[in-house]
């Protein structure tokens, strides 16, 4: 496994290894893969991040995305902010059940 780039940043060393480590498995999981892809490993990752407890904070999700999205093209950038918006979506209606 190829471990991202964005993964050693040293901004994220104070978040939970568990959240890092379902991270980690994440971005292997959504390697590659076009967004309609994407959207049921993120879900899939939104239900086990639930089930194990883990939760991130709104600093810490966002210092994640800000740190992923450095040296992308600004048409990357677009696709990865659609892609997040879908995401928290999501997320706010997994939260309200």
């Amino acid at each position: 496994m190829n471990i991202p780039e964005w993964f050693q940043d040293p901004r994220i060393s104070g978040i939970d290894p568990a959240k890092l480590s379902l991270l980690l498995k994440l971005a292997e999981q959504v390697e590659g893969k076009n967004q309609r892809e994407m959207m049921p490993i993120l879900l899939g990752a939104i239900a086990s991040a639930n089930r194990q407890n883990l939760q991130f904070s709104g600093d810490e999700f966002n210092l994640i995305f800000e740190i992923m999205k450095e040296g992308k093209t600004d048409e990357e950038k677009k696709k990865m902010d659609a892609a997040l918006k879908r995401a928290e979506g999501f997320m706010k209606r997994a939260n309200t059940k």
